[in-house]
């Protein structure tokens, strides 16, 4: 590197550290308007519900017997019959290529290391 070539990079990186200086001071005015957002939020009254409505809106005491729960998923959208059965075909044979490679590794490695080794251990 010749040294027009050093002071075109240096002049390079001061310029797109300039761009990153005002990119990051955009981005620090805007948190600090966002801030001042949500202090005025903040300040502003938030009405109270009545004794009726608090009432409604407070969460239902947990039934005494818990343990029988279950969870019921619906969906409006259905999935092909054949999906899970597909599924699961691709999950076996991501499971064998991943043996398979397990196994290409540690044969390499075992031949790499015979190689490295094997006149040593001849002497």
């Amino acid at each position: 590197m010749d040294e027009m070539e050093a002071v075109n990079l240096a002049i390079d990186s001061a310029a797109t550290l300039k761009e990153i200086a005002k990119d990051v001071a955009q981005i620090r005015e805007t948190g600090f308007k966002t801030l001042e957002t949500l202090g005025r939020l903040e300040a502003e009254e938030v009405p109270q519900p009545d004794g009726e409505e608090a009432a409604n809106l407070a969460p239902a005491e947990p039934a005494a017997d818990d343990g029988g729960w279950v969870t019921e998923v619906h969906s409006s959208v259905e999935v092909p019959s054949g999906f899970f059965g597909d599924l699961m075909s691709f999950q076996y044979m991501q499971t064998v290529l991943l043996v398979f490679l397990l196994l290409a590794f540690l044969l390499n490695l075992g031949a790499t290391l015979w190689l490295a080794f094997s006149d040593k251990w001849r002497s």
